[in-house]
């Protein structure tokens, strides 16, 4: 039986007293410092924020905010839900020409907070708060979590929805399983509406992740009649009065096109097969682990000791059947992306502030054995990996270079990281848990403030954008050809051409009035040519040169501007 202790139990002085005073306070504050730097000053990424985004800003452009269109595209794979959040919060913190990115990332910084609430909630209901308060905290310093909350798609939205759902399951489970009432009608009303904003978002999704939940944890208990304390059918109805109006909108408007191609070719389509060259073998989402769930997988060790010696608690059940069916069955999928498991995260930061909490104040093994010490070792080598990738490899290769400034900040990370290993070996798992998060903190702040935002090399977009912008060009006047990537489209704006050729490229030249044309260096041979069949020859006016990471080509764009030569 979980020992449950409050704020009372410590000093009233002490961090933990403050923070067990308002627990909730604390994590949007630590949400915030992790989640707010670098959302102004990483520029788009390529490709689907950027796709996402120039969706979102063609809708509030026309003015139709049924059909999802990327240029004269239709961009019909996920439903309309994150395009209408971030139609708001970038038609009301920006002006026009709506290219502010920071804008359409406040959806995902929300999703997170709120994700990062209903983890607390989660653990609080399972456990005790302080349980749910150090899983929260795990969760919002990871490094998964903290990258999805500065990306404008759908996964940190999505995340919350999810969170929210099965913080609603829980209320319904520790209810049937203590043989006490029925929770309020409320408590379904909140499970059908994170269902139904859940379905708007991303689709079945989080019929998946919470489906499988309620699935799993009802065949491991051997009961299934409190699914119907749930009140399914009015969930139901929820879902429907949600998602119907524009299914049949959408429906309506591409002639069911939109069905085939989300549900046929992009849903099923990585379902059954390995899509746009993400696939990845069995065990790849638990290699990504040591990266995504950074700092919280110090504790992984003690989680997976603690979840075998108290499989018969209903808590640890409850998070088992959340983490382990759906994640054996992302393992087996043929597509995979990092950010998919993101959902089951949760499930395994609260297992591992559970075994925190055990073994500071029931058995001191859960802390205090080889597997801890051996993670331990290994967490603070990968420690030492990310800081020296952080603060001298990526500022190296695709910056400036490092400097004794980041130097310096690198001191405070490692220094927080070997204080929590200190504490995790002593036994005070509170503590440890503490200089965790407090190291995911300044790594974050450091990452997404100092070192991305200046890594010029790999901001193509953003060069190539400025070097267009100081040419005088309307976006009308600008055509590319080479370099296709959404992130340009969305910051030089919605009219600019992608030519499919050089030849076209070079006519575009010649046919538009004060036109520029943005042309990568392999295609140039080609682009003169056609200039000089038709009398024309072109004069550079700046180049860009950097890696494309979207598929790993180094690339050398110039732009062009027209000078006639002949009569």
């Amino acid at each position: 039986m979980t020992i449950r202790r409050s704020a009372a139990s410590y000093d009233s002085a002490s961090p933990w007293s403050l923070a067990l005073a308002h627990p909730r306070l604390v994590l949007i504050v630590l949400s915030l410092l992790m989640f707010v730097p670098g959302i102004a000053s990483i520029p788009p990424l390529d490709r689907d924020e950027s796709r996402f985004t120039q969706a979102t800003k063609q809708m509030i452009e026309t003015g139709d905010f049924i059909e999802i269109r990327f240029q004269d595209e239709a961009r019909n794979k996920k439903p309309i839900g994150i395009y209408w959040m971030q139609a708001v919060t970038a038609g009301w913190l920006s002006g026009e020409p709506y290219n502010s990115i920071w804008a359409y990332r406040v959806p995902s910084v929300i999703g997170g907070i709120l994700a990062v609430l209903f983890i607390f909630g989660i653990g609080a209901k399972l456990f005790d708060e302080e349980t749910g308060l150090i899983g929260a905290g795990l969760m919002a310093s990871s490094l998964l979590l903290i990258g999805e909350t500065h990306i404008a798609k759908t996964d940190a939205v999505l995340l919350a929805f999810v969170t929210g759902a099965q913080l609603m399951v829980a209320h319904f489970f520790v209810a049937a399983r203590q043989g006490a009432a029925q929770p309020p009608l409320r408590d379904s009303i909140l499970l059908g509406l994170a269902f139904g904003l859940g379905f708007l978002v991303k689709g079945p999704m989080i019929v998946f992740f919470v489906g499988l939940t309620v699935i799993a944890l009802s065949a491991w208990e051997g009961r299934w009649k409190w699914i119907s304390s749930m009140r399914p059918f009015l969930g139901l109805a929820i879902v429907i009065l949600i998602n119907v109006p524009w299914l049949v909108a959408i429906g309506l408007v591409t002639n069911g096109k939109y069905f085939s191609e989300s549900i046929g070719q992009d849903f099923f389509g990585k379902a059954l097969s390995a899509q746009e060259s993400h696939w990845g073998p069995p065990g790849y989402y638990l290699a990504t682990l040591l990266v995504g769930f950074w700092p919280g997988w110090l504790f992984l060790a003690p989680g997976i000791v603690y979840s075998i010696a108290r499989s018969r608690e209903g808590a640890v059940r409850f998070l088992l059947a959340w983490l382990i069916p759906a994640w054996i069955v992302l393992e087996l999928a043929p597509t995979k992306l990092p950010h998919y498991p993101l959902p089951l995260y949760p499930a395994l930061a609260l297992l591992c502030a559970a075994a925190i909490m055990a073994g500071v104040r029931e058995s001191r093994s859960f802390l205090d054995n080889a597997p801890v010490k051996i993670g331990a070792a290994l967490w603070l080598m990968m420690t030492i990996a990310l800081v020296g990738a952080l603060v001298f490899y990526l500022p190296g290769a695709y910056g400036t270079g490092s400097s004794v400034f980041l130097w310096v900040l690198a001191v405070p990370i490692i220094a927080a990281s070997a204080i929590a290993v200190l504490f995790l070996l002593r036994g005070e798992g509170e503590n440890a848990s503490a200089a965790a998060v407090v190291a995911g903190a300044i790594f974050a702040a450091v990452a997404l403030a100092g070192v991305l935002p200046r890594l010029d090399q790999v901001m193509i977009s953003r060069n190539a954008a400025n070097l267009i912008a100081r040419s005088g060009a309307l976006p009308n006047a600008v055509a590319v050809v080479g370099f296709h990537e959404p992130s340009l489209v969305f910051q030089v704006g919605t009219p600019i051409r992608l030519s499919p050729s050089p030849a076209d490229a070079a006519d575009f030249l010649t046919k538009t009035p004060n036109s520029v044309a943005l042309v990568e260096k392999n295609m140039e041979s080609e682009f003169h040519q056609r200039l000089t069949q038709q009398n024309f020859t072109a004069e550079p006016l700046g180049n860009v040169k950097g890696l494309n990471y979207s598929n790993g080509d180094h690339v050398t764009l110039t732009l062009y501007r027209l000078k006639k030569t002949g009569p």
